[in-house]
């Protein structure tokens, strides 16, 4: 009877190897998947640089003021106060110069539906 319950715990015993076995084999597989998707070209024993990219940051372009005054002519909701539609030309759409920012004003408050 003793024999028959050391067989039972080595077959248990077994299986769980076993499934620790497939379990090893996938993690590696799965290792493997990744590296090979992520490796680097090497070249003389170092990886090899990637190429550099001549990219200028790019400077915002100074905006149409008559399309500008048609868009803000047409948009819903406008700053009622002067301070704060200096606030919304400077920062939303990039216009810097005060004169121009004051005649865009003048427009409006002309031209208001």
């Amino acid at each position: 009877m003793k024999s028959l319950m050391m067989r039972k715990n080595q077959m248990t015993t077994k299986k769980m190897t076993m499934k620790q076995m497939t379990m090893k084999k996938m993690t590696t597989m799965m290792k493997r998947k990744t590296e090979a998707s992520t490796t680097v070209a090497v070249k003389n024993g170092k990886p090899a640089a990637t190429p550099k990219q001549n990219k200028k940051p790019q400077t915002p372009s100074k905006p149409n003021l008559n399309d500008l005054k048609k868009k803000l002519l047409a948009s819903p909701s406008l700053p009622k106060k002067y301070e704060k539609f200096v606030n919304l030309m400077k920062n939303a759409h990039k216009v810097t110069d005060d004169k121009e920012i004051k005649t865009t004003w003048e427009f409006l408050q002309k031209n208001k539906k």
